[in-house]
């Protein structure tokens, strides 16, 4: 790999890259310094790194080498977009560039676009596994968490760069995170053989103990950090934490001196690295420097309260438990201590415990709302409605209008049997939150259970005015439309319905049925055909069509239909009897007779008239379609049933 060699033998590359020859023409001349690019270490500074460069400017300044070359000395100054901008250029000119591609990559890292810069470095490291492609990989998969794939990446680098302390010392900050102390201690002690005076593995290292309760190993790695750089002031404060935790509380005033803080500033400094833990959203690491703060100021109201926060944050339910009962024990809090101690028993699942503690929080502090909810939402969840009903009539007494609200007592009124105020308080949660979905559609169900059939349509009209596609609202109103014989509207639902869903067999079938119930045959056929057209074995559909053809006198393309509708559902039994209808009508089997009644037939025969037999055609039909209704449902029914 290029990267490892010039790790290992720079000024050989250096010379060996001015000694290339640049050949003559534009396009030879940038195939040259591009080459020459490729050879420019990432870290050396140096007359002979510039001298390259320059050669490269000299070159193809307005080639993809010569963007290279400017976006490295951006880079390097730390002017993280103009590098970008370099970089993309060169790869615009030249996209089988991986140096460009994998400081793009680095750049964006640098920058904070970690999406964008994992997709730059994967591409490079495909063409070039540099190793720093890798570690900037690993360092964007370690934050996301994404364990396997940074440790991977890890490993690469190291392997590439095996002489770099900060690659272990990642790793080391990596294992700590996914609990691997013993790794994490391994990876620390790798890095510092590699740099003995490497602050970070010491600093690392030192966490590491104190973190385990080991204060005199931490202390010495403190006091080794604090030999290679002996001006820091954080390895100061560090070293006072720890003797403090240790009890030495002179050899922590004397540390936090050295760091400029005086006696009983140190706590203050803690409580603000806490705040800003906090912030970051690191409620462990925050809830040890709160924790470390009380040692020197005990009893600290402040930090206490900021203690029990951070542990609430951080998940550790027993010891935020612990605190906030300290709290109480110190009268600090009122209030709004009983809630978090509630809220903190609710999670654990002690709903006896919670129940006391919001009652509590009610006592001392009548104002305090969500005490008040959550206890209306255990009464609910318990079956106690009317202690429920009280609770968040108490809410909205205290002006807490909140639609959510209104829905909750209705269904605690409506649990305790009393629908009549259910409906007022549904009203009222609609008529704060016109748009309320849910409220509209329970109180569309109340009003049906009550047989307000027409109230109940009013809801699930607007249940389509905010939602057009509610497959539910549609198939209840369609149900109430039937059966309150509002055929004209429903004509308008299912209309609407095709609109909606015009590649929807099903859909042009409903409005079909409607308009053959009403007589209308040709919108019938036309609805029916569609829906054929759209799946061609759509055997209700074409049951349709064979009917309303019968009805029609179009015969021969009744029986058509019907077959087809025997091949899509053998098992409908509507079209058996209508295919039996037809050919009972039209090919009836000879009867055996005596010969008195044989006479009788033959006489009755001569007599028929020629408009008779014009006739029979028709009453076969009428016949047919008889019979086949006393086996069927209306068309009505079969609306109102989704058929």
């Amino acid at each position: 790999m290029i990267y490892r060699r010039t790790i290992l033998i720079p000024t050989l590359l250096f010379q060996f890259a001015i000694s290339i020859p640049l050949t003559a023409g534009a396009d030879s001349r940038c195939d040259d310094a591009k080459r020459m690019a490729a050879t420019i270490p990432v870290k050396v500074d140096g007359d002979v790194a510039r001298q390259t460069e320059e050669r490269i400017l000299d070159a193809c300044p307005d080639g993809a080498a010569g963007y290279f070359v400017q976006g490295l000395r951006a880079e390097r100054g730390g002017r993280h977009d103009e590098a970008i901008r370099n970089f993309r250029e060169a790869l615009r000119l030249e996209p089988a560039f991986p140096h460009a591609q994998g400081n793009l990559g680095l750049a964006l890292l640098e920058k904070g676009s970690h999406d964008d810069a994992v997709v730059e470095l994967t591409r490079a490291i495909s063409s070039d596994p540099a190793p720093r492609y890798h570690h900037g990989l690993a360092r964007i998969f370690g934050e996301r968490k994404l364990y396997s794939l940074a440790l991977y990446h890890y490993a690469e680098a190291a392997q590439g760069i095996p002489s770099d302390p900060v690659i272990p010392t990642e790793l080391a900050g990596l294992y700590r995170e996914m609990g691997k102390q013993g790794d994490a201690e391994k990876q620390y002690r790798k890095a510092l053989n590699l740099s003995p005076s490497h602050e970070g593995a010491r600093l690392g290292l030192a966490s590491l103990y104190t973190a385990e309760g080991k204060t005199n190993r931490a202390i010495e790695e403190l006091k080794q950090a604090q030999i290679a750089n002996p001006g820091n002031k954080e390895i100061n404060l560090l070293l006072a934490e720890a003797y403090e935790k240790k009890g030495d509380r002179q050899a922590a005033d004397y540390e936090s001196l050295l760091a400029g803080k005086q006696r009983g500033v140190l706590s203050d400094e803690r409580l603000r690295r806490g705040d800003e833990l906090m912030r970051a959203k690191e409620y462990a690491r925050a809830a040890e420097e709160f924790k470390t703060a009380l040692k020197e100021k005990p009893d600290w109201p402040e930090a206490l309260s900021k203690l029990a926060d951070a542990q609430t944050a951080a998940g550790l339910d027993d010891e935020a438990i612990a605190t906030n009962k300290e709290l109480i024990r110190l009268k600090i809090g009122g209030g709004d201590t009983h809630y978090n101690l509630g809220v903190l028993y609710e999670r654990k699942g002690l709903i006896d415990e919670a129940v006391v503690e919001y009652k509590q929080a009610i006592h001392t502090s009548p104002d305090n709302g969500d005490a008040r909810r959550r206890l209306a939402d255990i009464y609910t969840l318990r079956g106690s409605y009317t202690q429920a009903i009280e609770q968040y009539r108490e809410l909205l007494k205290k002006g807490e209008s909140n639609p959510l609200l209104h829905l909750k007592l209705a269904r605690a009124l409506l649990s305790a049997k009393n629908p009549k105020e259910a409906i007022a308080s549904y009203q009222e949660a609609i008529r704060i939150d016109p748009d309320n979905l849910e409220a509209r559609r329970e109180l569309a169900t109340l009003y049906r259970k009550s047989n307000q059939n027409d109230e109940a349509e009013k809801q699930y009209r607007e249940i389509l005015r905010i939602k057009k596609d509610d497959p539910e609202a549609r198939n209840v109103l369609t149900a109430l439309y039937v059966k309150s014989k509002k055929y004209d509207e429903l004509i308008t639902l299912l209309k609407e319905g095709v609109e909606l869903a015009p590649n929807d067999p099903a859909s042009h079938y409903k409005l079909g049925l409607i308009y053959e119930f009403k007589k209308d045959y040709n919108a019938a056929e036309e609805r029916y055909k569609k829906a054929v057209e759209l799946k061609g074995d759509h055997a209700k559909s074409l049951n349709a069509l064979g009917r309303i053809y019968l009805k029609m006198g179009k015969i021969p393309e009744a029986k058509e239909a019907l077959e087809a509708a025997k091949k899509a559902d053998p098992g409908m039994e509507e079209t058996a009897v209508l295919l039996s209808n037809i050919k009972e009508e039209l090919s009836p089997e000879p009867s055996r007779f005596s010969k008195k009644s044989r006479k009788g037939k033959a006489a009755k025969e001569a007599k028929k008239s020629k408009s008779s037999k014009k006739k029979s055609s028709k009453k076969a039909t009428k016949k047919a379609s008889r019979k086949s209704s006393k086996k069927s449902p209306s068309k009505a029914k079969k609306i109102k049933k989704g058929h």
